[in-house]
């Protein structure tokens, strides 16, 4: 028996399995024979010869001769070329008859856009969120939108030049920040170069910053205090368009809701029905 890889894969390219192509070609030499004997001549492993024996019989390529045992007819290739090239004729006429229809059924849409999870990263220590606020404030086009704590707002004065040189590059600079009794010159020195504005409740101990509605970064200053760097600070920075999104929709309703003068602000904040009302949003310093 001629066996080789390229008879193998010859009859395997027209649907045969490895096992039922061995089989059939140990039946070429054969003729007729038992499964033993077809298993022992093809190398096909005795647990596997009865399943492509069943498969040659089911492709028409050898009879059953039902004795005991049984005994295996090999049956020309033609026979079962020409009902594969019948069935293939058919399978194409029918593609030829549905073209149009699927073409259009499986036409590619492109109406859904998937949105890539931004970035995120985590920041440790006063110094690192400064350098990372002064990166973010330089990296600035359009806007830098600002909620901080009143000694977050007074740290921020650090920035000042940096936001003064964008505010004259026309950056729409906004800082939001609690109304306090006291009016802190470092507070009112960004009033150079940013629009201000006051919150009549404290949103605690953080610095919500935007820029450009591309990046967002959110600080837990731990003290909050007025050192520029020295603080176990922690932050969280992401560019992630639906966490920006969400967050920036805080700032705006909490900007629309802010006083320009500082002392009506803490006026209205001193007020009994809306400390009553805005008790419960206040924050842990």
């Amino acid at each position: 028996m001629t066996v080789n890889p390229q008879r193998l894969a010859r009859l395997q390219e027209y649907g045969l399995t490895e096992y039922e192509a061995r089989a059939y070609l140990a039946l070429l030499d054969l003729d007729m024979a038992e499964a033993s004997h077809i298993a022992d001549l093809s190398r096909v492993p005795r647990t596997k010869i009865y399943q492509a024996l069943d498969g040659l019989e089911s492709k028409h390529l050898l009879k059953v001769i039902p004795e005991r045992p049984k005994r295996y007819v090999v049956q020309p290739f033609t026979g079962y070329l020409e009902e594969l090239e019948k069935g293939l004729l058919a399978k194409a006429s029918g593609i030829g008859s549905q073209k149009e229809t699927l073409a259009a059924e499986f036409a590619p849409k492109g109406r859904v856009v998937v949105e890539d999870a931004g970035g995120f990263l985590v920041l440790k220590g006063r110094a690192n969120i400064a350098s990372k606020l002064c990166e973010m404030i330089t990296n600035s086009d359009v806007n830098v939108a600002v909620l901080a704590s009143a000694p977050a707002a007074r740290r921020l004065a650090y920035h000042a030049e940096t936001l003064n040189e964008k505010a004259r590059r026309g950056v729409n600079v906004r800082v939001l920040s609690p109304a306090t009794n006291d009016v802190d010159p470092q507070v009112e020195s960004l009033s150079q170069s940013a629009e201000t504005r006051h919150t009549q409740f404290d949103f605690g101990a953080v610095t919500l910053m935007f820029v450009d509605d591309r990046e967002m970064i959110l600080a837990h200053h731990v003290p909050d205090d007025h050192h520029y760097f020295q603080g176990s600070d922690v932050a969280f920075w992401t560019d992630d368009q639906a966490l920006v999104a969400s967050l920036k929709a805080l700032f705006t309703l909490a900007w629309s809701l802010s006083e320009e003068n500082a002392s009506t602000a803490a006026t209205r904040a001193a007020q009994k029905a809306l400390a009553a009302a805005i008790g419960d949003l206040r924050l842990p310093a």
